[in-house]
């Protein structure tokens, strides 16, 4: 494990799950605990007392916010203080706050005539720097700033002397006026040849719920530029009267702690010195706005850019801007994932080559498909599993934003049936709904030389996606990210039979755009491939047989590319589903489901909405990118409706159910 991560990082290998029953018990009332911090504050504009419930079955945030607090045996009054109930804290705190503070710095940018001016900012990820966008406005700004570490009073009062970093921006510079955040790379050493590594980094967490309402949070800040110091537990999240303040609630949340100017870009930190939001201005009063400087102004509180908020805005540019990819990927290694890796092997997705992008083929003659065999069989099991209830609630969605099934052009229905599966499109996205194979083990044979990709003829081309979104990359210097058509049925699943013919037709079949969707990074072909395979073989050993049922998570906020192709731009799925349906016996069928995200890869975690179900990850687990889940839980996800499959899933409890795999190993079915 980094050792920088290991150092900084807050206690991810010591959360453990709430206790339900507590946790049904009680409530978070928001009072005037620190009515002293409000004291500077607007009395009449100042907190909306409000009620938050900590139950099992209350909001998404909530949920998550009790499954971050350490248990007892390692902060005995951590919920009791999240709560009200308790301002004991554990000797640990005063530690893990020094080396939370390690990784804040102060920026001074020298001005043109002398002077300099002041910001906060402290390191996410290796040598990346976060801070506002009014502290860091643009690149040529960056490369006339330095950061200072250590710009503060050691334990005798004594001012220590700063170790300074040069800023890279030419390497990584990414900024938004509008969410007042930038993102800048930073030197790997000293102008003493310190390595920047030393201070560690605060890892960052894109869900919303690190902190509720009404709880205490700490910033670390350089006011004024003067040297680093702490405003700890000195305010609390407040809830703001939108009457009389003007303000995004999706990108910035309010608290009442004490700053200056100088304080611009600190880390706002929850009781677990988990970061919350990035300080960035005080609140004026509504009708306050657009006063003269001269004249006073009533202040309602500060404000902070919440993490959510800066990970949208990167994600919205992730496949048109360098510098919002490279922060991406920085960021995730930053909680302990690997670096993207781009090479040439035929099974990288993302790569700009041509090593395993076939010929885009002419669709098959209508003798195709009058050959047998067609379709995925929901007899193929011992219980029986229909396929079209699945998908029904979206063949006619009553929400004009959800995924709906798309008809064939004979108007026979929305399921196009090929050899041994079958799959339902989405008419809004052009990319599959679902997909359904049948897979017999003991009859799979080795398919020859990959064919081409092809358009189906038994569908509109309008609801299909071709060479127009995946093979141009290359041959576009304007774009940045280059797809593969991603298989929703494996390749291999397919192919069997009895005779190598059998296997041509399942490999040709699987080769539609119909079963493809896009995909970057070593990504289906290894990890889902190596998850059914573990499952194949513990199925009935005179069988051998398996159902799977995939398909893409699609979301309203999926990032779009592709804006100069034709037909552009399109939005990317940034994660996939998966349920398998093992025959165990002769009579005995199980079901696991599974998550999986491709780019924005440590949101799969919270991806299932269990937040009570979070265990003590470290980063090595972190690394491994798949989650067994729910089938209520791929149900909220993606609007389709498995209830026929509940009665045999292996895993019932939403509590218990997200989880890592750290090796195919620990799959439940």
């Amino acid at each position: 494990m980094n050792k920088s991560y290991r150092q900084i990082a807050p206690r991810y290998d010591l959360i453990a799950e709430r206790n339900p029953e507590l946790c049904e018990a009680l409530t978070l009332r928001v009072a005037d605990r620190r009515a002293a911090s409000l004291n500077q504050l607007d009395s009449g504009a100042a907190a909306v007392p409000t009620e938050v419930a900590l139950a099992a079955g209350d909001s998404q945030s909530s949920q998550l916010r009790k499954a971050l607090v350490e248990d007892k045996a390692h902060d005995p009054n951590g919920f009791e203080r999240l709560i009200g109930k308790s301002s004991l804290l554990s000797m640990n705190y005063l530690e893990r706050g020094r080396r939370t503070a390690d990784a804040v710095c102060r920026i001074v940018v020298q001005m043109r005539g002398g002077g300099a001016t002041y910001g906060t900012g402290f390191l996410v990820g290796p040598r990346l720097l976060l801070t506002n966008n009014h502290v860091l406005p643009n690149a040529r700004m960056a490369d006339q700033a330095e950061v200072e570490f250590g710009y503060q009073h050691d334990v005798d009062g004594v001012l220590a002397i700063p170790t300074r970093y040069n800023l890279a921006p030419e390497e990584l510079f990414f900024s938004d006026a509008d969410t007042d955040f930038t993102l800048v790379a930073l030197a790997e050493l000293s102008d003493t040849g310190v390595p920047l590594e030393r201070f560690g980094w605060l890892p960052l967490l894109r869900l919303s719920g690190k902190a509720v309402d009404g709880e205490a949070i700490s910033i670390i800040q350089h006011p004024k530029g003067e040297p680093k110091q702490l405003a700890i537990h000195a305010s609390e999240i407040v809830v703001l009267d939108p009457a009389k303040v003007a303000f995004d609630t999706d990108k910035f949340i309010h608290y009442s702690t004490d700053t200056e100017p100088g304080s611009s870009g600190a880390p706002v930190l929850n009781d677990q010195w988990q970061v919350v939001a990035v300080h960035h201005k005080a609140v004026p009063h509504r009708d306050d706005l657009g006063k003269p400087p001269n004249e006073k102004i009533r202040w309602v509180a500060n404000e902070g850019v919440r993490i959510s908020a800066i990970f949208s805005r990167l994600e919205r540019d992730r496949f048109t801007d360098d510098n919002a990819r490279a922060s991406l990927d920085r960021l995730a290694r930053g909680i302990g994932y690997p670096p993207l890796i781009r090479s040439s092997s035929a099974l990288a997705i993302g790569l700009n080559s041509d090593a395993a992008h076939e010929a885009q083929g002419a669709p098959l003659a209508a003798a195709h498909w009058e050959a047998p065999g067609l379709g995925y069989d929901p007899d193929f099991l011992s219980e029986s599993i229909p396929f079209e209830p699945i998908y029904a609630d979206l063949i006619s969605p009553a929400d004009a934003n959800s995924p709906k099934a798309a008809m064939l052009l004979d108007g026979s229905g929305h399921e196009l049936k090929y050899f041994h599966y079958s799959s339902v499109i989405n008419e809004r996205r052009k990319l599959p709904l679902l997909t359904a194979v049948n897979v017999n083990g003991l009859k799979l044979r080795r398919p020859p030389k990959r064919p081409a990709w092809r358009m189906d003829r038994r569908i509109s081309e309008d609801f299909q996606l071709d060479d127009r979104l995946y093979g141009q990359g290359k041959k576009d210097p304007a774009e940045k990210v280059y797809f593969d058509r991603g298989h929703m049925v494996r390749l291999l699943d397919p192919c069997w039979g009895e005779s190598d013919e059998d296997a041509k037709r399942g490999q040709i079949d699987t080769f539609h755009f119909t079963n493809a969707a896009p995909q970057e990074g070593i990504f289906n072909d290894v990890n889902w491939g190596n998850l059914e395979d573990y499952i194949l073989e513990k199925a009935q050993i005179t069988e051998r047989k398996l159902t799977v049922l995939t398909g893409p998570i699609f979301r309203e906020d999926d990032p779009e590319y592709g804006f100069t192709r034709k037909g552009g731009p399109w939005q990317i799925p940034i994660s996939f589903w998966k349920i398998a349906v093992l025959q165990k016996t002769a009579t005995k069928i199980a079901v696991a489901a599974f998550v999986r995200g491709q780019t924005d890869r440590v949101q799969a975690l919270y991806e299932a909405k269990v937040f009570t179900g979070l265990k003590p990850y470290s980063a090595e687990d972190i690394k491994n990118l798949n989650i067994q889940t729910t089938l209520a839980a791929v149900e909220d996800l993606t609007g389709l409706n498995f209830e026929v499959l509940k009665p045999f899933e292996t895993v019932r409890s939403a509590l218990e159910a997200t989880r890592w795999l750290g090796s195919v190993a620990e799959i439940e079915i």
